[in-house]
């Protein structure tokens, strides 16, 4: 119930914000960072936009090795010291979270959230989108992780 709340006072107060015109401020998303959710279908206007952006791939060895997106970086959902790589991700790079379908990335992308990070997109759809839409993967290696 407690959660429940949580969420009904950030959604109103969202729509306070959005209806008096206001504008969020750098040094006020570093202070309530917030995880922006956008389709995966958008990743090339993203990566245009944010070019030193971390694509973050976290799905499961398996499905990594069946295909991923150019320029990924690794971390898997199932591994037991994820959340030491998580916490040595840059802070000031925005990081692009993707998994199959969407649930993973969301908690990957919060757990992001909680440990400071404050410029976190969660890609929607995952690649289970990705290839409905016929779009390109790769194989190989990972991008180093910063």
């Amino acid at each position: 119930m407690k959660s429940y709340l949580h969420w009904i006072l950030f959604a109103f107060a969202a729509l306070l914000t959005a209806c008096a015109g206001g504008t969020t401020t750098p040094s006020e998303t570093k202070a309530r960072p917030q995880v922006e959710e956008i389709s995966i279908l958008e990743l090339d206007s993203l990566n245009a936009a944010l070019p030193n952006a971390i694509l973050l791939d976290v799905r499961s060895d398996e499905e990594w090795a069946a295909g991923h997106l150019s320029g990924a970086s690794y971390i898997s959902f199932d591994w037991d010291h994820r959340l030491n790589l998580l916490k040595a991700l840059p802070q000031d790079r925005p990081i692009l979270v993707y998994c199959e379908a969407g649930g993973r990335s969301g908690v990957i992308s919060e757990e992001l959230r909680i440990q400071g990070h404050t410029y976190i997109i969660d890609l929607l759809g995952g690649m289970e989108v990705w290839s409905e839409n016929e779009r390109p993967v790769v194989f190989g290696a990972p991008v180093a992780l910063p």
